[in-house]
């Protein structure tokens, strides 16, 4: 039996913010596992029906899943709030490591990140890296920073409909309606949009407000053992030659990519979001996951 429930979590730093954060709890309780949305999306990625996606399916078998919505994400009825990136890396993430530290003293934690979620969680680490000794491994699901490919699903995706149709409009409404480009289901912040464009354009890993350097803070930690996951069917957001640059960018750390490609253990090509929603995900590569995980976290799988 899982009991799954709503909580808000204060940000500590930040006066009146709070995060949602949506928690799956087996019923014998298990060790804690971290999921992060990327940007254009909300933790319903790892839920996209009533009992359906990874969040449900980790706590069946015994994980303790901790799901939350950042606070770039808004409600229907509620202004978008300014949100930059530097604000989730500084103040969201380390609130939500330390809940999980708190509900789970002396164990360790997992952290699966979808797309953007992957750079802002190796951001958060390089700021604070004694958080490094809390993770237990990484599954990185068509996690990139850097776009390389040159195909035209970039060119539409990333050059007409990110770089110059999102700030454009962003600009008029004020903030950028990616839901209404068909670039994810929630909307972003102009100034996180303005931080993220910089950085998968090409441009140096440091930040755009203090000048922090996180190539630079990478050269002096270990990164924990992580999986990489990216789509056949993902071209420009998670295209796997992307995903596996951006996993040498980490640094030499135990690494496992897979694509997940029809023919090769996959029914079907995934792409950068039906990865976690396809129903046939629990049978392609959620049970991958499960195995990888058991072996960082000591669970015995079913």
């Amino acid at each position: 039996m899982i009991e799954e429930r709503m909580v808000s979590i204060a940000v500590s730093g930040a006066a009146d913010a709070s995060i949602a954060l949506r928690r799956f709890t087996p019923l014998a309780g298990g060790p804690a596992i971290l999921l992060l949305h990327g940007l254009g999306e909300r933790g319903e990625v790892f839920r996209p029906a009533a009992g359906a996606g990874l969040a449900p399916w980790l706590a069946e078998v015994g994980y303790d899943v901790y799901v939350p919505d950042l606070r770039d994400r808004a409600t229907q009825s509620s202004p978008l709030p300014d949100i930059s990136q530097t604000q989730l890396i500084c103040e969201d993430l380390p609130a939500l490591f330390q809940l999980i530290a708190g509900e789970h003293p002396a164990e360790r934690f997992a952290v699966i990140a979808h797309g953007w979620g992957g750079v802002l969680l190796a951001c958060a680490l390089c700021r604070e890296p004694t958080w490094l000794d809390h993770v237990a491994g990484v599954v990185h699901i068509g996690a990139r920073r850097v776009c390389a490919q040159r195909n035209w699903q970039r060119w539409l995706q990333l050059d007409l409909l990110w770089n110059r149709l999102a700030p454009l409009w962003g600009r008029r409404l004020g903030y950028v309606p990616l839901s209404r480009l068909g670039l994810g289901t929630a909307d972003i912040s102009l100034r996180l949009h303005a931080d993220a464009q910089l950085w998968q354009n090409g441009g140096n890993w440091r930040d755009p407000q203090d000048g922090f350097d996180y190539s630079a803070a990478l050269d002096g930690i270990t990164w924990p053992s992580s999986l990489y996951l990216a789509g056949r069917g993902d071209h420009c957001m998670g295209h796997f030659a992307d995903v596996k640059a951006f996993a040498r960018e980490l640094g030499r750390h135990d690494a496992q990519l897979l694509k997940l490609q029809r023919g090769a253990g996959s029914s079907r090509d995934y792409g950068h979001r039906d990865v976690l929603t396809h129903p046939q995900a629990m049978d392609d590569h959620f049970p991958l996951i499960l195995s990888w995980l058991a072996r960082q976290t000591d669970v015995q799988t079913p």
